[in-house]
């Protein structure tokens, strides 16, 4: 009876991944759907990782290269399997993906655009990159060196969290004439 009641819930754990990667329709890095996952509680680390590989070796979910990311699909194969057996997944748990999809996405969206990187040059310079992609192309990119890992860590940390705002104003900046030109 324990055997029966694992290969149901190794079904359902596998019918909602095919199920996420299907309603977020866009690709999704091992570490965005790891911690997503574990974040709403759907399955632990190991189960998680089981299933994504038995996902892909069966070819229901497919791997493409998105920059410097591997990220999951839904094939055409799981897209068929997820029609056959999308209700053996309750329907709270349906729901409750369904009804968070969207901030899901809008969040990922912005993860895969902005980034944020510094590494260590010498003993007091750090080299930070501050970028925005939009569809795999770089929209903008800025690197600068600074003189702590403290200030390396500062700036992208502000990047991440005010693009919205400095974005906009660096552009601002850079295009406004100088007074010496007037």
């Amino acid at each position: 009876m324990a055997q029966l009641s694992e290969t149901s819930e190794n079904a359902e754990s596998k019918i909602l991944l095919l199920f996420f990667t299907d309603k977020i329709r866009m690709p999704i890095s091992s570490i965005q759907l790891t911690r997503i996952m574990l974040e709403h509680r759907f399955m632990n680390y190991f189960h998680l990782q089981e299933c994504l590989f038995d996902l892909t070796d069966k070819g229901l979910l497919a791997v493409e290269k998105h920059g410097d990311h591997e990220c999951y699909v839904i094939s055409e194969a799981g897209e068929k399997m997820l029609k056959l057996f999308e209700n053996i997944l309750p329907l709270g748990t349906r729901t409750h993906l369904l009804e968070g999809v969207s901030e899901i996405r809008l969040g990922l969206m912005r993860e895969m655009s902005v980034s944020a990187d510094f590494i260590l040059v010498s003993e007091h310079e750090y080299n930070v990159k501050l970028c925005i992609t939009e569809m795999d192309m770089p929209l903008f990119e800025a690197q600068l060196s600074v003189g702590s890992r403290d200030d390396a860590k500062l700036i992208c940390q502000n990047w991440r969290e005010n693009t919205n705002f400095l974005y906009p104003k660096l552009i601002s900046l850079l295009l406004t004439s100088s007074d010496s030109e007037k």
